[in-house]
């Protein structure tokens, strides 16, 4: 709720990446698929995620309810069944086999499926999962009523009751993974419900206790690249360089910002929680702009025009960059981000010092840096 995230905490199945080294085999599937409620001649469309996009990759006619497909996959992985030219899917875990589906188009969230052991887990994860979830449910249409009426006072204390909650679901998705450490479901679980918010040691602890059989998976070559990138641009490590262009299409790289405090403050002008920190920053860039300090705004806004408008709106006269491609950012892929807001602050060697600070936590943060240098005057 404080921030824009990629994943949700209901599975999302949207973010998968590829990796043509591999050379595992191939095996065949079937699908049997009874869909009643649909219509005799509705085009059903199978559907995979290709370079991180969802593509048909085949097409049957229903004919009195029934609908097959055949084809092929290295590894387990979530396919799709997309019922004609409605928004309506059925989702499942391929594998080698036959898999059979019994689904009610006007019931998809009790859809039946036999014959895929990935989906097995898959179903087991989201019952373990149940009794945290139902909390966290109860607890989001409450923050919604709150909202509603701008009610700032219980929006804070259901915000609370949320972390504990969250610690809640963490401890308990490690505990499902870490039991099902051979099988294809556990890279999908950590790369939808915990990769955003960890930094590398963790995520690369969660790896190391999964079997080596699954290391093909695409999820996890995913979270391996993630790691890796997350390494690159920890605490302590010298920033990683990018230009992109301002407002006036010029561009500008961070390392001329050597021998200043530099904050770069990823955000969009979309995003509300963004919108609401903005008046901290812009604080904080006032009492501290006249001692060294600079701030670069990287934009994950895909309309100029509405870019441009959120800075004037905001008054955020610090520089900005963006080179308007949303989540696909070239800056925020350098520096693995899939949340916003999100910052990383530089010290005057251009080293990183610090992440995803804000609000009082990054005041103090500067505040110590400035009294340090202070020290050795």
């Amino acid at each position: 709720m404080k921030k824009i995230l990629i994943v949700s905490f209901a599975i999302v199945l949207t973010f998968y990446a590829c990796d043509s080294s591999k050379e595992n085999s191939v095996s065949s599937f079937d699908i049997n698929a009874e869909i009643t409620g649909v219509d005799d001649s509705s085009i059903i469309y199978l559907m995979m995620v290709k370079e991180g996009k969802l593509e048909p990759v085949d097409s049957a006619q229903i004919v009195s309810s029934r609908v097959s497909f055949t084809g092929d996959l290295e590894n387990p992985e979530m396919i799709y069944l997309k019922i004609g030219d409605s928004r309506k899917m059925i989702n499942i875990f391929g594998e080698s086999g036959s898999i059979s589906i019994k689904a009610d188009i006007n019931d998809l969230d009790n859809v039946e499926v036999k014959g895929s052991g990935t989906h097995d887990d898959l179903i087991a994860f989201q019952e373990f999962m149940k009794p945290i979830d139902e909390k966290s449910n109860k607890l989001g249409e409450e923050y919604r009523a709150a909202a509603a009426i701008s009610d700032s006072e219980k929006m804070n204390e259901i915000m609370q009751k949320y972390e504990g909650i969250r610690l809640e679901q963490v401890a308990r998705i490690k505990e499902f993974v870490a039991s099902k450490n051979e099988s294809f479901i556990s890279p999908f679980i950590i790369r939808r419900y915990l990769s955003y918010e960890m930094d590398y040691p963790e995520l690369d602890s969660l790896l190391s206790g999964l079997s080596v059989s699954i290391h093909p998976s695409e999820d996890y070559q995913a979270l391996d690249e993630r790691i890796k990138t997350l390494k690159s641009v920890a605490i302590g490590n010298p920033a990683v360089d990018f230009a992109l262009n301002d407002t006036t299409g010029n561009p500008i790289a961070i390392s001329s910002f050597k021998g200043k405090y530099l904050l770069i403050d990823f955000w969009a002008s979309w995003c509300a929680p963004c919108r609401r920190e903005n008046p901290n920053v812009v604080n904080l860039y006032n009492d501290f702009k006249g001692k060294g300090f600079e701030i670069i705004g990287v934009s994950f806004d895909e309309s100029r025009s509405k870019w441009i408008d959120a800075i004037h709106q905001d008054q955020l006269t610090w520089p900005h960059v963006s080179d308007l491609k949303g989540w696909s950012s070239a800056a925020g892929k350098l520096y693995a981000v899939n949340s916003i807001p999100a910052t990383v602050l530089l010290n005057r060697e251009g080293i990183i010092v610090a992440k995803n600070l804000r609000g009082d936590a990054l005041r103090k943060k500067l505040e110590e840096l400035y009294a340090a240098e202070d020290q050795n005057i």
